[in-house]
């Protein structure tokens, strides 16, 4: 029963875990789970256009979870900061 128990409460942690994706967390700034040209650019990433067009493979205009990871490490490690700071608006 005990070894029950602890399954049910580990899985509570880990059954989402897949799903995240760290590409996602830092650069998708509008939360619809697909990363756009402007999304990489106001987060920082530089030089972007053209290994962008390269990643968006059904070219479509964004980066799905998929095509981010296999872009990985041309676009998101290679381009942009480490910890990217989307521009916030400014109020006057």
């Amino acid at each position: 029963m005990k070894q029950l128990l602890a399954v049910a409460v580990f899985s509570l942690f880990v059954s989402d875990a897949f799903a995240d994706d760290w590409r996602m967390r830092k650069f998708d700034l509008n939360g619809d789970l697909l990363i756009s040209k402007g999304e990489l650019i106001q987060s920082g990433c530089v030089k972007v256009s053209a290994l962008f067009r390269h990643a968006d493979r059904n070219a479509d205009g964004f980066l799905n979870r998929r095509e981010a990871q296999r872009a990985s490490t041309l676009i998101f490690k290679n381009r942009c900061p480490r910890n990217p700071l989307p521009i916030v608006g400014v109020r006057g």
